[in-house]
């Protein structure tokens, strides 16, 4: 975790320092120029701007089909009968369901040779 003296550092907008012969003051650099301007563009009370609205809306829905892709390539990896070829959302999903099934049916031939064999 970040000490206070990092957190206030962090917070405080980047400059760049300028001497002259009389004083050497800070001047604002490009990034603070846009904080301001960001600032401004926001209506009261507005937390965000439409364009960083924007923004994380396209972000998140890149997450959420990176981790929808994650899921079906996981799932090309389990089942089978499924080839890292067959990139087909419905066929990963109708192969995975028939061999959801086929591992119930499995299940239940194991767990009446169970029974049997305890009889």
């Amino acid at each position: 975790m970040d000490s206070p003296a990092a957190a206030a550092a962090a917070a405080q907008p980047e400059t760049s320092a300028v001497a002259t012969p009389d004083t050497a003051y800070a001047m604002p650099s490009a990034s603070d120029s846009h904080s301001r301007a960001r600032r401004a563009a926001k209506k009261k009370g507005e937390l965000l701007t439409e364009d960083e609205k924007k923004a994380n809306h396209i972000a998140s829905e890149q997450k959420r089909r990176h981790n929808i892709r994650t899921g079906y390539d996981q799932l090309i990896q389990i089942v089978p009968t499924l080839t890292p070829s067959q990139r087909s959302e419905a066929l990963i999903l109708q192969k995975t369901v028939e061999y959801i099934k086929y591992l119930l049916m499995e299940r239940e031939i194991l767990d009446g040779q169970l029974k049997d064999a305890n009889n």
